[in-house]
C-alpha cells in the first residue's frame, strides 16, 4: 500500500464553500479510480488559500499513473502544480472496518 500526501493551492480567492463545491463536482474522478484508491481525506484552508488531500492506495503505480492527470487538472485550474509525496503504508489500522493491514 502507498500513502499519498497532495499539497495543492487553491484558485486565487476561493472561498471554503467554492472549494467544497469544486471537490463535490470532482468525486466521481475519485470514484473511477475503483479499489486502487482505497480511501482519500481532503483538508482546506481558505485564509491560507491551500489544501491538503491524503491518500492511500493499493500501489504506487495506481497512485503515480493518477497523479500524472490529476497534476495537469490542478495546475490548470490554480495556476500551481501539486505537491505529491509518496510513503510506504506497512500497516493500516481500520477500525470502521474491523481490521488491520500489513503492507
Amino acid at each position: 500500500m502507498i500513502t499519498t500526501i497532495v499539497r495543492f493551492r487553491l484558485a486565487p480567492g476561493e472561498s471554503h464553500e467554492a472549494a467544497l463545491e469544486e471537490i463535490r463536482r470532482t468525486i466521481p474522478i475519485y470514484q473511477a479510480a475503483g479499489p486502487a484508491l482505497i480511501r482519500k481525506a481532503i483538508h482546506l484552508d481558505a485564509a491560507k488559500g491551500e489544501g491538503r488531500s491524503i491518500y492511500l492506495w493499493a500501489d504506487r503505480a495506481s497512485a503515480e499513473a493518477f497523479f500524472a492527470r490529476a497534476s495537469v487538472m490542478i495546475e490548470a485550474k490554480t495556476g500551481h502544480a501539486p505537491q505529491v509525496e509518496y510513503l510506504d503504508c506497512h500497516v493500516l489500522v481500520d477500525n470502521a472496518a474491523g481490521e488491520v493491514r500489513f503492507g
